[in-house]
């Protein structure tokens, strides 16, 4: 079920419901957070209140509303998409990471101020820097038991309740029952007696379950409680078990409702009890129940998350396979889109954004094990292409003309694996300029394919490895160049990833991480090229990066005199290994344009 987001009429009345229900409550502001109780990237529609408020539907951002103003707080992602998104007449645009909202109520929150905030919807390292933020104000934050915008969000919908089911041993790799007692030991070690997991991909991968309360990733929402002794109490609504819980493998659990997650928490802890609670993604209510029992909470990322990035021999094989089968849909659109775009502009039907997220979502339909894209498809033509995470729809679809330059950034969900892949193609020469762009992004994707690095090495100690062929010509990108991929999970998985904040974890063997630098002009176009990668052991005791996607790399708009020549003999390698390993998966005329598309170049 989809948000009815409103126009700006509408936006300025929710914007009036609220402050007044805030003066109700004496308060002189109120955080509205892009987040679910989870912290997730995408909400059920339940969820998305950020965007019913606003109208910006982007998967990061926070708004915070006073008496009479509105900001909205956003990446360098959405910087063009929240413009267009909203309007300046109600809102103001400050940058999520730049200029952070705890920046914001230090510089401007009267002394006095009480700023309010659901607890179930921020985790505690945003209300730390909040509350530092505000009090060097004068000012303070309060807790609102009740979220001031389902009290005045009359249609709201439902909470989901998607079926679960279980996800077999064959394709997990490792039981359920042998994945708790490992959580226990580590949680024994670090002499912790609980962790509260609230993750849902985290709980997923802990109890070998999928299911589909949000769009794209294949989890059910659920909170956990995890004993030091490998026990479960797991929060869950029992309708999402339409045929019982028996034969899930999970009668040894203790099952309690969602809304008994707080005063469960409270109730079990011991005064004294040390319990492990990520400060970035468990609600500060959670902290609060724990405290309000006499327990002392230990911030630090979870063991789960942890242990589910490594995978194991199975998970891996299943994400090189989901790659491998994602890359013929790849090479299926790509092919039709050099034989179409031009004949189809020239006769005055071009083909559009939606046309192609419809026409590689069918190619991915006639694959075997597909089950769902694994985010929405990013297919943006020309200046469409320079908003990173832009969403095509009804409004926004551009049509693809014989001089355009596009992006298409996708992936899906299989019964083995997940994907996310993204390629940049053109339709006719390109001018210097892009072609210039085109090449320091492939000179950075290459370079950071080629990287051996040794242990103890973490993701910003490589990022600058992408980045450098940009600087070089004072160009950069506002995004980071690798995040991590879940197996039949999440396509955005921490606590790997490769950018420019400092990371407090190892890039180790068997995690797998996108390479994926990029270039933007807005108003013009946007580059991109992504593959996934597997983190493995090189022969000389290093590691490096061994590609999964094998989709052809757009060598119209390279020009070689850019690249060196390790980077193209690394180049005519990726592609004969593409050719060699796809050439007989795809139909005819596919394959006759990965054979042109996979020839050498030279300088």
């Amino acid at each position: 079920m989809l948000v009815a987001i409103g126009d700006e009429a509408s936006i300025g009345e929710r914007l009036a419901k609220l402050r007044q229900v805030m003066q109700e409550r004496g308060l002189d502001a109120y955080i509205v957070p892009r987040f679910d109780a989870h912290q997730g990237e995408y909400c059920a529609a339940h969820d998305e209140r950020l965007a019913w408020m606003t109208g910006f539907t982007g998967s990061a951002g926070l708004g915070l509303v006073t008496a009479d103003a509105a900001l909205l707080f956003v990446d360098g992602r959405y910087s063009v998409q929240v413009r267009e998104q909203t309007s300046p007449e109600l809102f103001g645009y400050e940058h999520l990471i730049d200029a952070p909202l705890e920046q914001w109520l230090s510089g401007h929150a009267a002394e006095g101020w009480t700023v309010g905030y659901d607890a179930m919807l921020l985790p505690a390292s945003w209300v730390e820097r909040f509350s530092a933020g505000a009090q060097a104000a004068g000012a303070k934050l309060a807790v609102v038991d009740t979220n001031l915008v389902d009290l005045i969000w009359r249609d709201q919908p439902a909470k989901p309740t998607a079926a679960i089911s279980r996800l077999p041993e064959q394709i997990a790799g490792e039981s359920s029952l042998d994945k708790r007692a490992r959580i226990g030991r580590l949680l024994g070690k670090k002499g912790v007696d609980w962790l509260v997991e609230t993750q849902p991909d985290g709980i997923a991968w802990l109890l070998n379950v999928r299911g589909g309360d949000v769009d794209y990733n294949p989890v059910p929402h659920s909170f956990s409680i995890v004993g030091a002794d490998g026990s479960v109490r797991w929060f869950v609504d029992q309708q999402k078990f339409p045929d019982g819980i028996k034969g899930q493998g999970l009668d040894d659990i203790a099952l309690l409702a969602p809304d008994a997650f707080l005063t469960e928490l409270e109730a079990l802890i011991g005064k004294g009890q040390k319990v492990l609670i990520d400060p970035d993604f468990a609600p500060y209510a959670a902290v609060r129940a724990v405290e309000a029992a006499g327990g002392v909470v230990q911030f630090e990322r979870g063991p789960v998350a942890i242990a589910k990035a490594v995978k194991n021999k199975v998970e891996l094989a299943g994400m090189a396979e989901a790659c491998k089968r994602d890359s013929v849909a790849w090479i299926q659109t790509l092919s039709w889109l050099a034989g179409s775009v031009a004949e189809r502009a020239r006769s005055g039907n071009p083909i559009t954004e939606l046309e192609v997220v419809d026409h590689i979502l069918a190619e991915r339909q006639k694959l075997n094990g597909f089950r769902q894209p694994s985010f929405g498809t990013i297919a943006a033509s020309d200046s469409n292409g320079a908003m990173c995470h832009y969403s095509v729809d009804e409004e926004s679809n551009k049509p693809l003309l014989e001089n355009s330059i596009f992006l298409l950034d996708s992936g899906g969900q299989f019964d083995c694996g997940t994907t996310d892949a993204t390629r940049t193609m053109a339709f006719a020469p390109v001018s210097d300029a892009v072609r210039k762009a085109y090449s320091l992004v492939l000179k950075g994707h290459i370079r950071l394919a080629m990287l051996a690095f040794p242990d103890g090495t973490r993701g910003h100690h490589i990022d600058v490895i992408a980045r450098q062929p940009l600087w070089q010509y004072g160009m950069d990108y506002d995004h980071g160049t690798g995040h991590g991929v879940g197996h039949v999970l999440c396509v955005h998985e921490g606590p790997q990833r490769i950018a420019k904040p400092v990371s407090a974890f190892d890039l180790v063997p068997g995690m797998i991480v996108s390479n994926e630098p990029g270039y933007y002009e807005a108003g013009h176009y946007g580059i991109r090229i992504e593959n996934l990668v597997e983190i493995v052991r090189l022969d000389n005791g290093y590691m490096g990066f061994q590609d999964l996607t094998l989709v052809p790399i757009a060598r119209e708009l390279i020009d070689p005199a850019l690249l060196d020549a390790d980077e193209i003999a690394w180049l005519n390698a990726y592609h004969a290994r593409v050719r060699a390993e796809m050439g007989d998966l795809v139909e005819d005329l596919a394959r006759d344009w990965l054979r042109k598309n996979t020839e050498p170049i030279s300088h």
